[in-house]
């Protein structure tokens, strides 16, 4: 990996905004001259905050470059950028970020989209997650300044269906026929969620924000979470007994939720509650 060399404009900048006449004005030209001075001090310090405030100005031909940060703004070391040709299949360039974040990798002729990962373990377990690009445009060899955030939650840009946080698979079980509707789900963060953050917790019911569909949760902040569900009923709520799907484990009022890794079996990050009494 080359070192970035992001240009600097701090010195043409004090060599536009510094003025030296070379004399001492008069009382005859000192408001031609003070109105001369502040007249090019306006002009060179609004070049130097351009220069300093637009991203274009720090594209290097020929090269795409950025920084990979976490949800705390820090940087992610190791990332892996992928730069994917727009028209041939399977034509990418790749790389890795820094220890400072950065990445710089050489762009071909073509059309380009990149896209970025990293790979976090939590709880014992190793998951790839994706990062969200603060431009999901397409670039050439011109070269793009293209920088990334971990996201815990939201979704993906240019797929309606795709998003950062974890799918959470519902069913029921045998002889379990109450109304999905009438069902509230609790997940409690038990411990830190995988970014360190402590979380916080989720009361789901049909038709909110992660409880899209009668048997599908979607896009929660992945973490390691103590779940129960109750009967919203007439008489008040009523506990249910829950499952693990994937430890296939007892039916219980509680149990801790966590969810899978992807991988030749699993298609995204996941986990699977089956619902009874």
């Amino acid at each position: 990996m080359h070192s970035i060399l992001p240009p600097s404009s701090s010195a043409a900048c004090r060599r536009a905004c510094a003025v030296d006449s070379g004399r001492t004005p008069t009382m005859s030209n000192v408001n031609e001259s003070t109105f001369f001075l502040a007249a090019l001090l306006i002009s060179g310090l609004t070049a130097c905050g351009m220069s300093d405030g637009n991203s274009e100005a720090q594209v290097q031909s020929g090269y795409a470059t950025g920084k990979v940060t976490d949800t705390q703004g820090r940087p992610i070391a190791g990332a892996k950028i992928l730069l994917d040709n727009s028209v041939f299949y399977a034509s990418y360039i790749d790389g890795t970020t820094r220890d400072d974040g950065s990445y710089r990798i050489k762009v071909q002729p073509g059309a380009w989209k990149a896209d970025a990962s990293f790979r976090k373990t939590y709880n014992g377990r190793t998951y790839v997650l994706e990062l969200d690009p603060d431009n999901d445009d397409s670039f050439n060899e011109d070269g793009v300044v293209r920088d990334f955030t971990w996201k815990l939650e939201g979704r993906t840009p240019g797929n309606e269906y795709g998003y950062y946080g974890g799918f959470i698979q519902l069913s029921q079980a045998i002889g379990f026929y109450e109304d999905m509707e009438a069902i509230e789900l609790t997940l409690t963060p038990h411990g830190p969620l995988i970014d360190g953050s402590p979380g916080k917790t989720l009361r789901l019911r049909v038709g909110d924000h992660y409880w899209v569909d009668r048997y599908q949760v979607e896009d929660v902040p992945i973490g390691r979470y103590m779940v129960t569900a109750t009967l919203q009923g007439d008489d008040g709520p009523r506990p249910l007994k829950i499952q693990d799907w994937h430890a296939k484990g007892d039916f219980e009022q509680e149990f801790q939720l966590d969810f899978l890794p992807k991988s030749d079996s699993v298609l995204r990050i996941s986990a699977s509650i089956v619902i009874g009494e």
